[in-house]
């Protein structure tokens, strides 16, 4: 009777301790790091989503923004998977810009499928786009064309990768497309197309908005299930479905073995902050597509990422 009674208080003094720990957690800074430089989707999604975050943490808490630019984004990358799992740091990620380096054989220091995932903020159809002064009108204008000429933000960027995917897909692999790189990002490789660097390019809808409603781009088809201009049909409508799951998304996660109830206050926390009237109002104003899935699906996206890009890896190389 006597153990019996010491082991219930030593049952009961642990659950206090856990319970402690969670309710000490967060209680200081939150480093929030962004693998590129400012003012790029990632940088403006996680601007737009940490004051939110921060309220639902509570008043003890104040998440700063940290960019870690460098090596396409692995740099930021490799820095929250080698933070201290203490849920003090988390980051914003790339999927599946931070898949393809594995895909093209280079190597990295971080394994995405151990992070401690937090949940999904956005899933950003790409579109593919032809120069507004081009007679490239139509995807059926695109697929007669017995030469085309690409602007890219170059080898082993995603929007790259989504084009390649989709001449595979398409059969334009057959005339030799020409890629031009060595942009310093999409909306660079954007601007080289309108000035004549190229016919053909591909961006995330987002960022193409405002280049196609001036009429500098023409949308040619996108990605996803559902249109965005009403004359633009999904590729899927098109005929081509095996395109619909080529997308970029920007999940946030920390680094591996963060306590299960410390990960649980800052999933709870994304949850809050994802389904805030505020946030969503702000979201819509700068063209985010926000798709939140939570912690565990997140990270299950991690596998369906490297399934995609695994089934066209033939298609993946260095076009120059």
């Amino acid at each position: 009777m006597k153990l019996k009674s010491i082991l219930s208080t030593a049952v009961i003094s642990a659950a206090l301790s856990v319970g402690a720990v969670a309710q000490d957690f967060p209680d200081g800074t939150i480093n929030f790091v962004v693998p590129y430089g400012p003012g790029g989707g990632f940088d403006t999604a996680a601007r737009a989503l940490a004051p939110y975050m921060e309220e639902s943490l509570g008043p003890n808490t104040t998440i700063v923004i940290q960019n870690v630019a460098g090596a396409g984004g692995r740099r930021g990358a490799t820095q929250v998977a080698r933070s201290a799992p203490d849920g003090y740091t988390v980051g914003i990620f790339n999927l599946p810009g931070f898949v393809l380096p594995e895909m093209l054989g280079e190597s990295v220091e971080y394994d995405l499928t151990t992070l401690s995932w937090i949940g999904r903020l956005e899933n950003q159809d790409y579109v593919l786009l032809s120069r507004g002064s081009s007679d490239i009108k139509t995807l059926d204008d695109l697929l007669v064309q017995d030469d085309i000429v690409v602007t890219s933000h170059g080898f082993g960027s995603t929007g790259l990768a989504a084009n390649q995917i989709m001449f595979s897909v398409l059969g334009l692999e057959s005339v030799n497309p020409i890629y031009v790189g060595g942009y310093s990002g999409t909306t660079a490789a954007i601007v080289g197309a309108i000035r004549g660097d190229g016919d053909i390019t591909v961006s995330v809808i987002s960022t193409a908005l405002s280049y196609v409603d001036s009429g500098d781009l023409t949308p040619l088809a996108v990605s996803g299930t559902a249109r965005v201009w009403d004359t633009v049909p999904t590729f899927e409508e098109a005929g081509y479905p095996e395109l619909t799951p080529i997308n970029l998304q920007r999940s946030i996660a920390g680094p591996p073995g963060i306590p299960q109830d410390r990960l649980q206050i800052l999933r709870d926390a994304f949850m809050a902050a994802t389904s805030n009237p505020a946030f969503l109002k702000a979201a819509e104003s700068m063209g985010m597509q926000i798709n939140v899935l939570d912690g565990d699906a997140a990270g299950a996206e991690v596998n369906s990422s490297f399934g995609l890009f695994n089934r066209f890896r033939d298609s993946l190389g260095n076009p120059n």
